[in-house]
């Protein structure tokens, strides 16, 4: 029997969450907005949390103190993050209308705002420091003002939100675009996890031994060591695509 929500899994190194089976929670300080947990560190042996947000009927506020770090990327409507004691960039106030984003390193305090029925994708981990080296403090920008660069795989393009070549960070962000039938040109194994945002289009994912389709808003939470590779359907597909770097696990 078809039942909604059906495409969800849950296996030994990976999750499947689907808009219908996804489940809505709480916190005191989003009254009457959607909130949903894609994946936090209660499900080992993940290091860091991964929300959906979605304003109600009403517009959202709240604070979030410092502490951690964050990784803020608006997925439609009109939202913004302030950033207290970043007036020099932007007078500390950044939009995150679709495509947006901005991260925040742990010393920062923000206020995040969303209008009536804006999303955004909300990133948040302990700061795992390097010896000789200062957390990074704020960077933003648009998804569309990156240039997108070629990868070794023919019809594979990417964009990075973080600067991948810069060791303070602890993760980085890309957008990994694929055109029609575009296949990774391996299946991965590595100590890095993952926390993957369908943004378009759609796929199979190989998670573990399993193949599985995937299509827009779909999220799937990766464990090190999980075996991976994704092949673009007919029209393509695009995710966000979280994971740790330049630390030693340990």
């Amino acid at each position: 029997m078809i039942v909604p929500g059906d495409r969800g899994r849950r296996g030994l190194a990976y999750t499947l969450l689907t808009p219908a089976n996804r489940y809505m929670s709480r916190l005191p300080s989003l009254p009457g907005a959607q909130y949903y947990k894609l994946v936090t560190p209660r499900m080992a042996p993940a290091r860091f949390g991964q929300y959906l947000v979605v304003a109600g009927e009403d517009p959202v506020e709240w604070p979030i103190a410092s502490g951690f770090e964050h990784f803020i990327f608006g997925l439609g409507g009109d939202a913004t993050v302030t950033v207290a004691g970043a007036q020099e960039v932007d007078g500390g106030r950044f939009a995150l209308s679709e495509g947006g984003y901005v991260y925040a390193g742990p010393a920062a305090e923000l206020t995040l705002a969303l209008a009536v029925g804006a999303s955004l994708i909300m990133i948040k981990r302990r700061y795992e420091s390097w010896p000789g080296i200062a957390a990074p403090g704020v960077v933003c920008g648009q998804l569309d003002a990156l240039e997108a660069t070629a990868t070794a795989v023919p019809g594979l393009m990417r964009r990075e939100l973080l600067d991948p070549a810069n060791p303070a960070f602890d993760f980085n962000i890309s957008h990994m675009e694929f055109g029609p039938d575009v296949a990774l040109a391996q299946i991965e194994i590595h100590d890095e996890e993952h926390g993957l945002y369908m943004t378009s289009g759609g796929g199979l994912y190989h998670l573990d031994g399993d193949e599985l389709p995937v299509i827009r808003d779909d999220f799937i939470y990766m464990a090190p060591y999980c075996p991976q590779g994704f092949r673009a359907g007919p029209e393509g597909g695009s995710y966000l695509l979280y994971k740790d770097v330049y630390r030693d696990g340990f």
